[in-house]
């Protein structure tokens, strides 16, 4: 299965690389991997890579808003359509709701299904005004150092 997701240097929540205690990189792999590329693209602003102008999204665009009741259609539609752009996504299983808004910001939750597997990937989001911020968690983060 590693085939399909490949591997990558495995990122903390700041987007950081993860280095072990013996000064070597940590690596993602089999779902950990295409996680963290949705989670990626779901918040890096779309066009932002020089070298991949379709990659990212505009979620931010929305919580630049403050989405207002109106508009969270828009992001549910904007957060499912990047998800899928994903391969290794099945067309069509990608869903995301806002669950809660008000005026200090808003939560959303965000599930698809990978090829090949069972199991349905969740992600968060969380978008605070105050602090103009918008975090994006796995809600069951696979670990394995």
């Amino acid at each position: 299965m590693a085939d399909l997701f490949g591997r990558d240097i495995k990122l903390d929540d700041q987007g950081q690389a993860l280095v072990a205690a013996n000064g070597e990189l940590v690596l993602t792999d089999g779902v950990e991997t295409g996680v963290q590329d949705i989670r990626l693209r779901l918040g890096s602003p779309l066009g932002e890579l020089f070298y991949d102008s379709v990659f990212g999204s505009l979620c931010h665009e929305f919580y630049l808003d403050e989405l207002a009741p109106g508009k969270t259609a828009g992001f549910e539609a904007e957060v499912e359509q990047r998800i899928e752009q994903d391969p290794r996504v099945v067309l069509g299983s990608a869903t995301c709701t806002v669950v809660s808004t008000n005026e200090r910001g808003f939560s959303a939750t965000a599930a698809w299904t990978f090829i090949d597997e069972d199991t349905v990937f969740n992600l968060v989001f969380s978008y605070d005004s105050t602090k103009k911020t918008m975090v994006i968690n796995d809600v069951n983060p696979r670990t394995g150092l």
